[in-house]
């Protein structure tokens, strides 16, 4: 399979450094798809240098980005595809709103890894540390996720977890929350589990490799399972808070409307009226939950919006000023300074869908480009390039 060398350094683009990759102890050393005909476990890593190319690399979660602080974004994803079980442990530099769907018959249990310096938000709840979160099969979702912030996630095929589940006996009590959005366990039983993912994403060493025999496909899900059994017992014996969503819930509804408004967004006295709230209570409930102001959040809203259509269509087929137009920008000008100060980049220095084509069809690697944005932007590390640092 072929792979490309990536130009630029791994220590710049990781937030962590490579001997950090997995914090379990083993030091990473081979990153990428295995090839060799007895391994079992996939490792790779992701790079990738905008949100939207990112959604678009895993077409069956219809996951959007909408970019909110200032920056030239950069994101890495590590995956583990061990049989039917996915781990996965993603990074963002910048502040987005991340929004999808599971796919179907899947289901997905996702905890935080490290300290945020805000408090990330996954369907109006609070995301901390001895949280665990669930989604279902066709399960929507929409994440606040502040800047710098790190997620771990598996996901199950759901008949696989149930067979798990009524092999192991579960309690009512304990099955009850599996329907759930969120439960709360003592922290310790939730740092073990966040320990086992970590474990497992742990990249091979040369001499140390995770996919040996006595690592193989049949080990990651009871492995994982078990500590997902410890915290569902635990959290079954403590309270689980309902929480509050009504700012999460002003912010959703203002991002809808403006999301399907066009070229003529409300105002801010406008959603206001609709919303039967002050505009007090909708600047409190932005600062909240996004960190920011409604003015700020929703204009970004629509320049990412105006970048999502420049990047999956032609020169020819979709000018700037149209693009911006359709969005309600009518001063071109300002749009500009707005779109260069939001993304980094001016609006016609933004990569079209003929060039993402151009470059992928160059490189002719081994990405498949299943939707016109998603080419060649997601750098894979090709593992025979890598130094790896001792430990």
């Amino acid at each position: 399979m072929a792979c490309r060398m990536v130009r630029a350094s791994i220590e710049q683009l990781l937030p962590w450094p490579l001997s950090q990759i997995g914090k379990a102890g083993v030091r990473p050393a081979i990153l990428g798809a295995s090839t060799r005909p007895n391994d079992r476990m996939r490792f790779a890593l992701d790079v990738f240098r905008d949100f939207h190319v990112h959604g678009a690399s895993a077409p069956e979660w219809n996951q959007r980005y909408l970019q909110i602080s200032h920056g030239q974004m950069r994101s890495c994803l590590v995956e583990v595809k061990s049989g039917a079980v996915h781990v996965f442990r993603k990074w963002m530099s910048e502040r987005v709103v991340q929004q999808g769907c599971l796919p179907a018959g899947k289901i997905c249990f996702a905890v935080l890894n490290g300290e945020t310096g805000r408090t990330p938000r996954m369907n109006g709840r609070e995301v901390r540390l001895d949280n665990l979160f669930i989604l279902r099969s066709g399960d929507e979702f929409t994440l606040q996720r502040p800047q710098g912030m790190e997620l771990l996630a598996v996901t199950f095929e759901g008949e696989d977890f149930r067979r798990l589940v009524d092999l192991r006996g579960w309690s009512a009590h304990s099955r009850s929350l599996l329907s759930r959005s969120a439960v709360q366990a003592r922290i310790s039983f939730v740092q073990r589990l966040r320990h086992d993912l970590l474990t497992i994403l742990a990249t091979p060493s040369a001499g140390d490799l995770l996919h040996s025999p006595e690592r193989n496909d049949a080990g990651a899900a009871p492995v994982v399972f078990e500590a997902l059994n410890e915290v569902f017992v635990d959290a079954a014996c403590e309270r689980q808070a309902l929480g509050s969503a009504s700012a999460s819930f002003l912010v959703a509804e203002c991002h809808r409307i403006v999301g399907s408004s066009g070229h003529a967004p409300p105002s801010i006295d406008a959603l206001c009226a609709r919303l039967r709230t002050s505009r007090r209570s909708l600047q409190s409930s932005f600062r909240q939950v996004a960190d920011t102001t409604p003015v700020h959040y929703l204009r970004s809203l629509r320049l990412n919006a105006v970048r999502g259509r420049l990047m999956s269509t032609r020169p020819r087929e979709l000018s700037v000023a149209q693009a911006a137009t359709d969005q309600g920008f009518s001063h071109l000008s300002h749009f500009s300074q707005r779109y260069n100060a939001l993304f980094g980049e001016l609006p016609s220095q933004t990569p079209r869908s003929d060039a993402l084509a151009t470059r992928a069809a160059l490189v002719g690697a081994d990405v498949v480009v299943s939707h016109p944005t998603a080419s060649l932007e997601r750098e894979r590390w090709c593992p025979n390039s890598l130094h790896i640092p001792s430990s």
